[in-house]
């Protein structure tokens, strides 16, 4: 299954100062942001719709071809075994949940279902600001915690694709490239997978996005056409009420600033003993303040044993 885990290494600790920055910085974000007002509508916009579907009904009656229906995808998913000492050597404590540590992904879970609902998203990118802070530990959890909602569903995608993880994390095989999926060549149905029937009530409404192939070139991809028609038709094939999008660091390259236009709001996982507020000031600059900030989860990780985590 997955390869054996290295020994954890205890992070530094940051100086009081430097905490007390790193914590005044998060203070700023800790606000969900104000609902958007509502667009008016585009009238000719709206008639110009109107007038398309009308020549497609007419079409249709002529029997001239139609675009295709999309389907639901879901039940005709393929599965992942769960193998429960898997996921607790990679630490998906929200699997078995016996470390108090879930519950703190439970409150995170309900937080950010409301705050979605509220203002109509349902793209959420979970990012860090550097390497090592957590952020595809912190996609997995909540993912699996969300997955527990029977009127909720939930897809995580794996969109680090120079470094895609989440696969080995949750011990399954990505025997396809999301890169080819982003491309249009490999339909939902054969890319996507569920978690198989399982003793960890792990529910049946999450599905996973993996990736088996690095992509050196995913800013490009990120911005191309078949990227944007991809995602919405995933959002319309699964009906997904929820898409987690696990993004790369987003001050390592550009692939996070490429992938923007994709995402409704972020997520940012700090870690402690790593984290400096001018990492996190500069992480939300160029993200643009147009792409709101819905939380932001610190990850202490000082000392041995499980991460601790809060938001």
């Amino acid at each position: 299954m997955s390869d054996p885990q290295k020994p954890r290494q205890r992070r530094p600790r940051l100086g009081a100062d430097e905490r007390a920055r790193l914590l005044a910085e998060i203070a700023k974000y800790d606000t969900v942001p104000p609902r958007p007002a509502a667009p008016q509508p585009d009238i000719a916009a709206v008639a110009a719709a109107e007038q398309a579907a009308r020549a497609a009904l007419i079409g249709a009656q002529e029997g001239q071809p139609t675009l295709p229906r999309v389907v639901d995808v879901w039940s005709n998913l393929l599965t992942i075994p769960v193998d429960p000492r898997t996921l607790a050597r990679n630490l998906v404590i929200t699997a078995s949940r016996e470390d108090p540590a879930h519950a703190a992904f439970d409150v995170l879970r309900t937080r950010l279902v409301q705050a979605l609902a509220a203002r109509g998203w349902r793209r959420v990118g979970i990012t860090s600001p550097t390497r090592d802070c957590g952020k595809t530990f912190t996609a997995v959890n909540l993912a699996i915690t969300l997955s527990r909602y029977d009127d909720c569903r939930t897809v995580l995608m794996d969109m680090d694709l120079r470094n895609p993880t989440l696969a080995r994390r949750i011990g399954a095989n990505a025997p396809l490239a999301m890169g080819d999926y982003l491309r249009g060549t490999v339909p939902s149905e054969a890319f996507l997978r569920r978690m198989a029937p399982n003793d960890l009530q792990i529910g049946s409404n999450l599905a996973f996005g993996l990736n088996g192939r690095i992509e050196p070139y995913a800013a490009e991809l990120f911005q191309q056409q078949s990227t944007t028609d991809v995602l919405e038709r995933l959002q319309d094939e699964t009906q997904a009420d929820v898409v987690l999008f696990d993004l790369p660091p987003a001050l390592a390259q550009d692939d996070v600033i490429a992938f923007r236009a994709h995402f409704d709001c972020i997520l940012m996982v700090v870690g402690g003993g790593i984290t400096k507020a001018s990492d996190v000031r500069e992480s939300i600059r160029r993200l643009g303040e147009d792409k709101p900030v819905i939380g932001i989860v610190l990850n202490k990780g000082e000392g041995e044993g499980v991460d601790d985590y809060t938001y």
